[in-house]
């Protein structure tokens, strides 16, 4: 991603420090199709669904300043964006200040959760894409969020390739003898040398409900309601992620393994994934499979996705691609989806 570099210089004259900022973010509209069974259910310009393919819509602040001795300060400000322009809900994606030195990393603010960060984002050969078809996106037992007040940890290097990196997170205002939804804590750890990429991570939520987001569209499936099982204010929503990547040079091969887990009641998903480039052409395609344990009783889903992307620029790639999902038990229903888009970076 380029970004506009501005030169802050207020500290200059005094310590000699110079703030700076930078501009960045991401512009993705599509025209795309979704289907039921192959019937037409809805077209779509710059809407949801295969929009985003290759990244929500957002604008990004960035920036960094020399404290001295090896002290640094830093901050992220990044707003996502609906494609008609209005922000959405008028939260951020993330919002943290922090500082970093010999000691690593602390951020305070709205920010990723390190299992996401650390093990799904870093370990997708498509670029953690959009649409239906991805599993662990879907499927919905990987944390995203890390929480709106968030500390994070990002530990000292120990050695090359390796990062570690834990968080405490807090849902609300809390009170006494009370468990807010949302106070939890998450941890990430990663190694990679060369081509090879392996990471794990663990997020522990309080009083959340255990949900799997089945596609709405996708009405009669067995499991369609999102919420498997409703929070509990005396067991926490646990999930876990481990992701593996390789780059053989001629293409990119992939595994992420994620479950979520709320007292007797689970989600699981599998996928695999593989990235083949071909000059300024990259041809990626995962396949996933899913089970919803509810009440003792367990229902499978299944998806894959193809997409293919060419870039333009640096900055600008147009793409197609096309999804599908469906109930593997209890309906025959699938949902499809094929889209074409262009994103650009800034």
């Amino acid at each position: 991603m380029k970004k506009t570099l501005v030169a802050v210089a207020a500290m200059a004259a005094v310590t000699g420090a110079m703030a700076d900022v930078t501009i960045g973010g991401n512009i993705d509209q599509s025209y795309s199709t979704t289907k039921l069974n192959s019937s037409v259910k809805a077209t779509t310009i710059g809407g949801s669904g295969a929009s985003n393919a290759l990244g929500e819509t957002f604008i990004n602040f960035k920036g960094n300043e020399d404290l001295g001795g090896g002290l640094k300060a830093s901050f992220t400000m990044e707003q996502q964006i609906l494609n008609n322009g209005a922000t959405f809900g008028g939260a951020n994606r993330e919002g943290w200040v922090g500082l970093s030195g010999a000691f690593g990393n602390v951020q305070l603010g709205t920010q990723y959760a390190p299992m996401f960060s650390y093990v799904a984002a870093g370990t997708d050969p498509n670029g953690v894409s959009q649409g239906v078809g991805m599993g662990w996106a879907t499927m919905g037992t990987v944390a995203i969020s890390g929480g709106n007040q968030t500390i994070g940890y990002t530990l000292p290097s120990l050695m090359t390739g390796l990062n570690i990196q834990l968080a405490v997170k807090k849902g609300g205002t809390n009170s006494v003898g009370t468990t807010v939804a949302g106070d939890g804590s998450g941890s990430a750890i990663s190694y990679t040398n060369g081509p090879f990429t392996v990471g794990y991570g663990t997020d522990s939520t309080k009083n959340t409900a255990l949900t799997f987001n089945t596609p709405t569209e996708l009405a009669s499936a067995a499991s369609d309601a999102n919420t498997v099982q409703a929070a509990s204010t005396t067991s926490s929503l646990k999930k876990s992620a481990t992701g593996i990547s390789y780059n053989a040079g001629f293409a990119t091969l992939s595994y992420l393994g994620a479950k979520a887990v709320l007292s007797s009641d689970s989600i699981k998903s599998t996928t695999y994934a593989i990235g083949v480039p071909f000059g300024a052409t990259n041809i990626g395609y995962s396949t996933s499979t899913g089970t919803v344990s509810d009440g003792g009783t367990e229902s499978k889903y299944k998806s894959s996705q193809l997409q293919v992307t060419y870039a333009l620029s640096k900055r600008t790639r147009a793409y197609f691609q096309s999804g599908s999902f469906s109930a593997s038990t209890g309906t025959a229903d699938k949902l499809s989806q094929q889209g074409v888009g262009i994103a650009h970076s800034f």
